[in-house]
C-alpha cells in the first residue's frame, strides 16, 4: 500500500523528507559554523594579544572579527545544542588562556600575600618598605605602586584564602574559567542555551576572562545567582505581594527571597555596584509583605557585607571611602561618556567621581520606586552606572549580563561588540609609553551602546503592570 501510495503521489514523501531535512540542517549547520568561527578568532587572537606592539591591534581586530561573526550568528541559536555551547565555551576560554593575563590579577594576587601575612594592603602600597620582601613575579605587572588598595575586603579574601594552596598565579585563570562556566551553566539551565550563548560565547567574556584573567565572574556568580532565583521562583509566583499569602517570610516561598538577598549580598561584598539591586529587593518587600518580612529579607542580604566590613575596619583600619567601586576612581586607562563629555566644559569633571556617584544613587532611589520588576530595575540601573562611571573599562560592561541574556536586549549584544574598540584605541606612540584614546574609537565604543540604550528604554518605557515577563 505504502509504494502504491509513492507511485501515485511521489512527491508528497520526498517533499516532506526534504523539508525535515532541511530543518534539520538549519537547526545544526548554522550553530556549528558559529562555534567554528569563534573557536577560530579564540585561538587566533592569542598571537596577537600584546598591543603594545603596533602591528599587532589590527591583526588583534580581525581575530576578534571572527569571534564577532560567529556571536552573531549565535543570536540564532538552538535551544536544545547545550552541550555544544558549554564545549565551545570552555575551548574558546582554554584557547586563551596563553594571553598574559592583565596588570589587575597580578595586582589582586599581591594584595592576597600582604593580607595574607597579616598586614593591611589599605594601609600600605606595594612600593612600602615594608613590603619589599613580597615582591614576585608579580610585581613589574603591577600599576600604580604607590596606591593602597581598592578593592573589597570580600575580594582579597579570597585571594589570600587561595594562595594556601600555592603557586596562585598558573592556576587563578583556569580557577576563574571554572566559575565563569558555571555561570554558562545557571543561563542554560534557566533560559536554554541560545540565550546562555549570548553569554558564553560573548567575545569580551572569552577575552577579558580567559585571557586577561579578569576576575568579574566572582562576584557575577552569587549575584546572578540570587537574581535568577528570584526571576524564576519570587517572579513566577506572583512576586513580593504573594509572600504574605504563601505564609509569610516563613514559607517556602519567603526562604527563597532570603536566600536570593543572600546570595547578592555576597556579591556585593565583593563589589557595591550591586548594592542597589539588594535595596530594591528590600524596598518592594518591605512595601509588599509588611515589616518583619523586610527587615528579615534586609539581614539576610547585608550580612555579608556589613560582617566583611566592620571586621576590615577594625582589623586593616579601612576607609569606606578607599573601596567605592571601580567605576567611580580616576583612573588613566579607563574610558567614560558623560565625565568625558564634561571635561570638555570642565577639565576637573572626571576627577569628581563622588558626584556622578551620587546623582547614580539617587536617580537609582527613583528608579527603586518607579519599577516594579527586579529585571526592570537592573537593566536601566546598570546602564545609567556605565554612563555616569568615570572609569570604564571593557569588563565592565559584563555586569549587563545578569539581566542581558535572560531578555536578550541589544544593549548587551551591542556593547559586548563596540567595546572592544578600547583595545585597539590605546597605542604606544614611540617609546614614550604614552597611551592616548583617539575621539573616533570612543565614539565607535559609545555611540552603539547609546542606540541600544535608547532603543531598549523606548521599546520599554509604556510596560505597565507590577511583574511583566514572558516565560
Amino acid at each position: 500500500m505504502g509504494l502504491t501510495q509513492d507511485f501515485i503521489n511521489p512527491g508528497t514523501r520526498s517533499s516532506r523528507q526534504s523539508s525535515f531535512y532541511r530543518t534539520k540542517r538549519h537547526t545544526y549547520v548554522l550553530p556549528i559554523l558559529a562555534a567554528i568561527l569563534v573557536l577560530v578568532g579564540s585561538f587566533r587572537i592569542v598571537s596577537f594579544s600584546d598591543l603594545s606592539i603596533a602591528d599587532n591591534v589590527f591583526k588583534f581586530q580581525i581575530s576578534f572579527g571572527f569571534m564577532a561573526l560567529g556571536y552573531v550568528l549565535a543570536w540564532h541559536f538552538s535551544r536544545r545544542l547545550v552541550w555544544l555551547m558549554i564545549f565551545v565555551a570552555a575551548v574558546a576560554r582554554i584557547a586563551v588562556l596563553p594571553i598574559e593575563p592583565g596588570s589587575f590579577l597580578d595586582r589582586r594576587i599581591w594584595e592576597g600575600k600582604v593580607l595574607a601575612s597579616e598586614r593591611s594592603p589599605y594601609e600600605l602600597a606595594p612600593d612600602s618598605a615594608e613590603l619589599e620582601f613580597f615582591r614576585g613575579p608579580e610585581w613589574e605587572g603591577i600599576q600604580d605602586k604607590d596606591q593602597v588598595s581598592s578593592a573589597m575586603p570580600g575580594m582579597l579574601w579570597i585571594y589570600s584564602g587561595l594562595l594556601e594552596f600555592g603557586g596562585l598565579r598558573d592556576w587563578i585563570k583556569p580557577l576563574l574559567i571554572v566559575f565563569d562556566l558555571l555561570i554558562c551553566m545557571l543561563f542554560a539551565f534557566r533560559f536554554g542555551a541560545d540565550r546562555a550563548a549570548l553569554y558564553a560565547w560573548n567575545p569580551l567574556v572569552v577575552f577579558c576572562v580567559g585571557g586577561l584573567g579578569v576576575d568579574t565572574s566572582l562576584f557575577l556568580l552569587p549575584v546572578i545567582s540570587g537574581y535568577l532565583l528570584w526571576e524564576f521562583w519570587i517572579d513566577h509566583k506572583g512576586g513580593v505581594s504573594a509572600i504574605k499569602a504563601a505564609g509569610g517570610i516563613g514559607s517556602a516561598l519567603g526562604k527563597m527571597v532570603c536566600l536570593s538577598a543572600f546570595l547578592i549580598g555576597v556579591g556585593i561584598s565583593m563589589n557595591l555596584l550591586a548594592l542597589p539591586i539588594l535595596i530594591w529587593i528590600v524596598w518592594h518587600v518591605l512595601r509588599r509583605s509588611g515589616i518583619s518580612a523586610g527587615m528579615i529579607t534586609l539581614i539576610f542580604g547585608a550580612a555579608p557585607l556589613v560582617l566583611g566590613l566592620m571586621w576590615a575596619s577594625i582589623s586593616l583600619n579601612i576607609d569606606l571611602s578607599q573601596v567605592l567601586p571601580g567605576e567611580f576612581r580616576q583612573s588613566e586607562r579607563g574610558v567614560s561618556l558623560i565625565p568625558h563629555l564634561m571635561s570638555l566644559v570642565i577639565s576637573d569633571a572626571p576627577h569628581f567621581g563622588g558626584w556622578f556617584l551620587f546623582i547614580l544613587f539617587a536617580g537609582s532611589l527613583w528608579m527603586i520606586h518607579r519599577c516594579e520588576t527586579l529585571e526592570r530595575f537592573t537593566s536601566y540601573y546598570i546602564i545609567w552606572a556605565l554612563i555616569l562611571a568615570t572609569s570604564i573599562y571593557p569588563w565592565s560592561f559584563l555586569t549587563l549580563a545578569i539581566v542581558g541574556v535572560g531578555s536578550g536586549n541589544y544593549v548587551f549584544r551591542v556593547a559586548s561588540l563596540s567595546v572592544f574598540a578600547y583595545f585597539g584605541a590605546y597605542r604606544v606612540f614611540d617609546d614614550t609609553g604614552i597611551w592616548q584614546v583617539p575621539w573616533t574609537l570612543l565614539a565607535l565604543l559609545w555611540v552603539p551602546f547609546l542606540i541600544a540604550a535608547i532603543q531598549f528604554t523606548m521599546r520599554n518605557k509604556h510596560r505597565e503592570g507590577f511583574y511583566v515577563h514572558s516565560f
